[in-house]
């Protein structure tokens, strides 16, 4: 469909918002917002030249007279540039595409929605906007780009002319310098495409990879949309080809659901795992399923994760697939860091998503195990835990308090290079559960049906309380978890004494606990 009056409302970005958000989560400029930025996290700038555009308001977050010309903003400060029906008005566009692209780090994109020439009325023709300087095509850009700049990827080049558009849409991708120029919006689109919502937390997107590396096999393109987190988690995994990191604090639910139904039409197979787990086998305190009684919730909750995952995936009886992969890089350094202890070495995660599994022992754990010569280093937010110390013996530091001093990929490919594993529910068992090294897990809210079922060589310790397994994810300070008189933790794992758990570590490795000097 070409240019309507009639049809025209002027708040052009409003037609392909859902469109650009994946290129602009991280951020960045809206150039030319008038009274509505595309996306709210963006910075908005606009002239200044009027003061309302079709009755409404223009609120631009900074006033900037030229749009070419922006030497407020220091080189590669921004993570991306958004610009809609903006560059057919400036004089010099040659100049302003060169000002934002000077402004985009690498890895960024520039993203151009522009009425097309041919769907919408050209300079002098009868409709024309009066303001119009240029008459653009798609092609014209792209030449402009392919002799202005040296490294990029063409990642988007769709006329839209359908509904009530009559533009076109370009996403350019700043690559490093030495990338050179790639059109792969011309390249051959995959026979079939997935996509993977996760929005959970670190370990659970690794529930996610399994379903990825299924649908991978059977020959799907495979994308995933992740919080923060866990995309860090997926990143390198190459089962996935794209991974969408979707930040917590833009969209609300509302244009959640809208964005998700918008992304689901691009796709052959639509796995949406949002509530997969939460809503069924682990209900929050704002659902009716966390207050019914215990024995009922173990009958309705007392179900695999990864049987349910899969189920939505409708790949039910496929293999688990569940594996962290670390770069080269990453695997090289926690490999030199293996090799500066001696002996066995064994990590240690305390902690997980909440109070509710911290593990009071976890210090004296660490000295029962250095009485038998074996190294123990331990990860990830111990904010839930008391005052941590190294432990020493004869004189030799053999419990070592990493925290979060490492990044976490770092952590987890150090995980897997330790002769041993101790951990609760948390992102590091997660990430060794199907890896060869002897483990020990202590179980908070979940049973051993739930999460540790087919794990490999794995003891899973499930406490005997009485509101064990809880099935239920305990926010608000933990408020409806059975605390433990003597160490304040949650009941269940203030049971798994470090004498339990040292004896199983030291009994998988072969070794004995020697008294102290």
């Amino acid at each position: 469909m070409t240019w309507d009056p009639r049809t025209s409302s002027g708040f052009e970005s409003d037609k392909i918002r859902f469109e650009v958000f994946p290129y602009l989560t991280k951020g960045g400029l809206d150039i030319g917002c008038g009274p509505s930025k595309v996306w709210a996290h963006l910075i908005g700038i606009d002239s200044g030249k009027d003061t309302q555009l079709f009755g409404v308001r223009m609120k631009p977050d900074m006033v900037l007279p030229d749009a070419a010309n922006l030497g407020i903003f220091a080189t590669e400060s921004m993570e991306n540039v958004f610009s809609s029906h903006l560059l057919e008005h400036i004089v010099d566009w040659q100049g302003a595409l060169r000002e934002w692209w000077r402004l985009v780090k690498p890895g960024g994109h520039v993203i151009l929605y522009l009425p097309h020439r041919d769907l919408y009325p050209r300079i002098g023709q009868p409709g024309a906007n009066t303001d119009h300087k240029h008459d653009f095509e798609p092609e014209q850009i792209a030449d402009f780009c392919a002799l202005a700049f040296a490294d990029w990827t063409l990642l988007e080049n769709q006329t839209r002319g359908e509904g009530n558009e009559y533009s076109f849409l370009q996403v350019w991708r700043k690559e490093a310098a030495g990338t050179g120029q790639r059109r792969a919006c011309d390249e051959p689109k995959p026979a079939k495409t997935a996509g993977i919502v996760r929005l959970g937390g670190n370990g659970d997107a690794l529930w996610a990879a399994s379903v990825a590396a299924n649908l991978h096999t059977a020959g799907y393109a495979v994308t995933v949309f992740a919080g923060k987190n866990g995309a860090d988690v997926l990143r390198h995994d190459p089962h996935i080809d794209r991974i969408i990191d979707m930040p917590g604090n833009i969209l609300d639910e509302s244009e959640l659901l809208a964005f998700f139904a918008h992304q689901a039409a691009h796709y052959d197979k639509w796995v949406n795992l949002i509530g997969s787990v939460e809503g069924r086998l682990l209900p929050h305190q704002s659902v009716g399923e966390f207050y019914l009684p215990q024995a009922v919730r173990h009958t309705l909750m007392n179900h695999n994760y990864l049987d349910m995952v899969h189920g939505y995936a409708e790949i039910t009886g496929a293999p688990v697939r569940q594996t962290f992969y670390p770069s080269d890089k990453e695997r090289d350094l926690a490999k030199q860091l293996r090799a500066d202890l001696p002996g066995p070495v064994v990590l240690i995660s305390p902690t997980g998503s909440g109070p509710f599994k911290a593990w009071p022992h976890a210090q004296e754990c660490m000295r029962l195990l250095a009485l038998a010569g074996v190294y123990t280093v331990m990860v990830g937010d111990l904010k839930h835990l008391p005052d941590l110390d190294m432990v020493k013996v004869h004189g030799i530091d053999y419990g070592h308090i990493v925290g979060q001093e490492w990044p976490l990929r770092l952590a987890l490919a150090y995980a897997l290079e330790c002769d041993a594993v101790i951990a609760t529910e948390s992102v590091f068992a997660n990430a060794v559960a199907y890896e060869r090294m002897p483990k020990v897990v202590m179980l908070s809210h979940s049973s051993n049906e739930n999460l540790t079922r087919d794990w490999i060589n794995t003891a899973a310790l499930e406490a005997p309380v009485a509101c064990h397994p809880c099935h239920r994810i305990h926010n608000a300070g933990a408020a409806f978890c059975a605390k433990d008189t003597n160490t304040g933790a949650a009941a269940c794992m203030a049971h798994y004494g470090p004498q339990m758990v040292a004896d199983l570590i030291l009994q998988a490795l072969g070794l004995r606990q020697q008294k102290a000097a």
